[in-house]
Formats: C-alpha cells, sequence, structure tokens
C-alpha cells in the first residue's frame, strides 16, 4: 500500500469521502481540500482520479508520500 496526498481546488462536500475510498479530507484556508489515503496501487490512484475529473474537480497537486525506494530490501 503507498499512502497518497492528492490536493484538488474547492471545498469537496465531505458525503464523497466514501465514494473516493475513504480518502481523509481536509479542508485548508485557501480554499482547496486535501485527500489523503492508502491506495493499494496505480490502477486504484488512477482509478481515484478519474472519479475526482467525473467530478469536475480541478487537481492541484498529487504527492505520493511513503517512497519505496527509501526502503531496504535484505539480499
Amino acid at each position: 500500500m503507498e499512502t497518497f496526498c492528492i490536493r484538488v481546488e474547492g471545498h469537496l462536500d465531505k458525503t464523497w469521502s466514501e465514494w473516493l475510498g475513504e480518502m481523509e479530507m481536509t479542508y485548508l484556508p485557501d480554499g482547496s481540500t486535501t485527500l489523503v489515503g492508502s491506495l493499494p496501487d496505480q490502477a486504484a490512484l488512477f482509478g481515484l482520479l478519474i472519479k475526482l475529473r467525473d467530478l469536475g474537480v480541478s487537481l492541484l497537486d498529487v504527492k505520493r508520500l511513503n517512497d519505496r525506494s527509501s526502503r531496504t530490501t535484505k539480499i
């Protein structure tokens, strides 16, 4: 699982949280909303981005909060 932070323009209604995959919503003073949560893979991320597009929401930023490259692997 990867954790992502997605920032969108406007304040989304809290009722969209479940439809958007139980992402935690935070309203920012600049009028934007952040969605933070874990997704199993990039297909799930793209699915979430498509849902936001279908809502007509403007995407401002997408960040992966945990980086796989920082993990160590024993050989």
